[in-house]
């Protein structure tokens, strides 16, 4: 698994490194310091996954991110976030970034999120449901019980999915549907619940069913 990380402080980058090179099959190829060098990094590197912080110089982690995939549609790029963060992730994963992680997580958590990513999974770091993580903006977990009501049982079902990181693809072969036809779930589910993106409403799925 190859990996570049892209920081403005070098010396967290040197931590993380060291970090993930301790690692079996992890190999870190490349390192950047700000958006316009993470972007020249990655296209010319092609890492399997790029760390990306959000805030730094000259050009920030959602431009970069926004950039790489335009260039590289099929990069996965995960974002590393403090709890502070929340609005700029959620810009972030807009942008085409591939999911989070939080700074100074476990080492087998971070690589449990590299691998869902991997298989095509919108990723999350752990501790989603902390008070300011990204879904903070939707709707609390008891309004959201109150709202999913309104969801039939297939919409239910397809919600589930959503909060188990399933991509279209995977929830079609799952439930012998098109691909087309779960987008279009989605597109009402995420309408009847009040979030944004699929990963508001997988994260307001996890904290529901906590609740539950």
């Amino acid at each position: 698994m190859k990996l570049v990380l892209v920081d403005d402080q070098a010396d967290f980058r040197s931590g993380l490194c060291d970090l993930l090179s301790s690692a079996s099959g992890v190999d870190v190829v490349g390192e950047a310091s700000e958006g316009r060098e993470a972007v020249d990094v990655v296209l010319a590197l092609r890492p399997d996954i790029t760390l990306m912080d959000i805030r730094m110089p000259r050009m920030d982690g959602i431009a970069a991110t926004a950039a790489i995939r335009s260039s590289w549609p099929d990069a996965c790029v995960l974002v590393l976030t403090t709890f502070d963060e929340d609005a700029l992730v959620r810009d972030a994963i807009q942008a085409g970034a591939a999911g989070y992680l939080l700074k100074g997580m476990p080492l087998a958590e971070m690589l449990s999120v590299f691998h869902l990513a991997l298989r095509g999974y919108t990723t999350v770091g752990p501790r989603a449901g902390q008070p300011h993580a990204i879904a903070e903006g939707a709707a609390a977990a008891g309004d959201a019980a109150v709202r999913a009501a309104a969801l039939s049982e297939r919409e239910r079902q397809i919600w589930s999915l959503l909060g188990e990181g399933r991509t279209n693809r995977d929830i079609a072969e799952r439930l012998f549907i098109t691909e087309g036809t779960v987008k279009n779930y989605v597109s009402v589910i995420l309408s009847t619940l009040g979030v944004r993106h699929r990963t508001e409403a997988a994260l307001l799925w996890r904290r529901t069913s906590e609740k539950a």
